[in-house]
């Protein structure tokens, strides 16, 4: 790889994210910004019950009140589970960050992602956290909802596959367009930029469609505009704007540049 540009065939991943630093909330700290109720740590097998907003720090994982139920998927930074609450029985996305070492790159991230998706106001088109918690070398986002037709870009190849086609299937992706749309304009407007915008990191759920995974995204909400520049934290090549390849200045523009690739594999399919 060349040191001032991506050669082709790379998906760049950096080693550092430099806009985490303009947040305030660190692991390190993690207890002194919650209330004492959710951030105090829990003895051994003593069952726990986790509310809406809480931040929990636990001694292992097995204290959690979680029972697996299948895995849905991996990246570079975190793996991704199905999980049910065994307290109240609702299911969760959890996101697990494992930390080992010199891994702050995945700190940062999660960090990041916490930070981003807390400080959006609600919004039908962008997941939510339901909760975190630290354990030890663990940190995980229970996030909601969890899709029940999987990410856009496996419903649209078994879409792809099937003859005849589902009607059902067809009014999903004809409103799909008007849907990302309006959530990509409401982050936009609450001053953040996705930043990798593309099928996998768009869920299918309940019929509509949800934004998802926002560990590299950017909040310039403290700034007054959304550009950046320098070697991108992460980037997808088929659905990057050039200026993302080229490492050029960027800004919310780019997302939209993303999703219109995004818009041109849904009408293909149709």
């Amino acid at each position: 790889m060349s040191s001032n540009r991506p050669q082709k065939g790379y998906k760049a991943v950096s080693v550092s994210i430099p806009h985490v630093e303009s947040f305030s909330l660190h692991t390190s700290d993690y207890a002194s910004t919650t209330d004492s109720s959710t951030s105090s740590q829990f003895d051994a097998g003593e069952p726990i019950q986790i509310n809406e907003g809480d931040d929990i720090i636990v001694n292992h994982s097995s204290e959690l009140p979680y029972r697996l139920i299948e895995n849905l998927g991996h990246g570079y930074s975190a793996t991704v589970e199905k999980v049910e609450d065994t307290w109240t029985g609702c299911v969760y996305a959890r996101k697990v960050f494992r930390i080992h070492g010199g891994h702050n790159k995945r700190r940062q991230v999660y960090e990041n992602e916490v930070r981003i998706i807390r400080r959006l106001d609600p919004h039908h088109h962008v997941i939510q956290v339901f909760a975190t918690y630290m354990a030890k070398r663990e940190l995980g986002l229970m996030l909601t909802p969890v899709a029940d037709s999987g990410d856009l870009g496996t419903f649209l190849e078994d879409f792809l596959d099937e003859m005849p086609r589902d009607s059902r299937k067809i009014r999903i992706i004809n409103m799909a367009f008007g849907c990302l749309s309006s959530g990509l304009a409401f982050l936009h407007k609450q001053k953040g930029r996705h930043k990798d915008i593309k099928p996998g990191n768009i869920l299918i759920h309940q019929e509509t469609v949800v934004y998802t995974d926002f560990g590299y995204s950017f909040d310039y909400s403290s700034q007054n505009q959304s550009t950046t520049d320098g070697r991108p934290d992460s980037f997808t090549r088929k659905y990057c704007a050039p200026e993302v390849e080229d490492w050029a200045p960027r800004n919310s523009k780019s997302d939209i540049y993303s999703l219109g690739c995004v818009f041109l594999e849904m009408y293909a399919s149709l």
